[in-house]
């Protein structure tokens, strides 16, 4: 799907994929799933005949990083923030499903990771890669192109779903609102919202998903404060005003508030 300034989202395969082309060579932000990476290859092959010049990643979910290796071994360097790197040079377990993650190879790793922000110059436009702290996980950056309007957010926006909060891998509700009003804060009525899953957005859909963060994460904390079971918490549906919009698809209601729950439980 062509976005606007040299953009390209690359969708099906995994998280979504943001490519850049331009005189400069190609850019791509996130590489999709390990399973769709024929696919990524053969999408930037008819982008451009020349190879990927830099990866930049928004966090260490293998949805996001699986086609890393073969990019840089074809001389891609790859970008992330250092949180990242240390979660894919390592075993990880997955809050959102428990599922256990070994270490990637070393040729997926990123060699170039920055601790706050970094801009890169290309094609005739910034690129402004901005650490979000403890949103979707420890390590989620958020990429924006200033001049074409053009946002992705990673895993700290899910258009249309519930988030799946890795809590156990340093995400958090409070951090993925923040991350989600620093990004509010710089976007107006024409910005492009490109969600780590969903199709792309704007602003009026991203803070209406804010709205429901908030309610949903103050009820469920009332619940707890009242002393209530996590199985009280579930039957009590604190997520019900907003099931038929966010709830249809990805991790669910339950899931969701299950998240919440642990998350409250690690801060208290």
């Amino acid at each position: 799907q062509a976005l606007r300034g040299g953009l390209y989202l690359l969708a099906g395969g995994g998280g979504n994929v943001v490519a850049w082309l331009g005189g400069d060579g190609l850019l791509v932000v996130d590489t999709g799933s390990a399973a769709a990476e024929p696919q990524l290859l053969e999408a930037l092959t008819k982008l451009s005949d020349g190879p990927v010049r830099l990866v930049v990643n928004t966090h260490w979910h293998p949805e996001h990083v699986g086609g890393n290796a073969a990019l840089r071994r074809s001389g891609a360097q790859i970008i992330a923030h250092d949180g990242t790197r240390a979660r894919m040079a390592s075993r990880q377990v997955m809050s959102t499903d428990q599922v256990e993650v070994p270490a990637v190879p070393r040729d997926a790793l990123p060699v170039v990771t920055f601790n706050d922000t970094i801009t890169l110059h290309l094609n005739g436009a910034r690129l402004l890669l901005a650490h979000v702290p403890a949103a979707h996980t420890d390590g989620d950056l958020v990429a924006w192109w200033e001049s074409a309007d053009v946002v992705h957010m990673g895993d700290a926006y899910y258009a249309g779903e519930y988030p799946a909060l890795d809590v156990a891998n340093g995400g958090s509700l409070a951090g993925t609102v923040a991350a989600i009003e620093t990004t509010l804060s710089r976007t107006g009525a024409r910005t492009l919202v490109v969600p780590g899953h969903g199709p792309v957005s704007n602003r009026a859909e991203l803070a209406a998903y804010r709205d429901m963060l908030v309610a949903v994460g103050r009820r469920v904390r009332e619940l707890v404060e009242q002393g209530n079971t996590l199985d009280a918490i579930l039957a009590a549906r604190p997520t019900a005003a907003f099931d038929e919009r966010y709830g249809r698809t990805g991790i669910g209601a339950e899931r969701f508030v299950r998240l919440l729950y642990e998350d409250l439980a690690t801060r208290r």
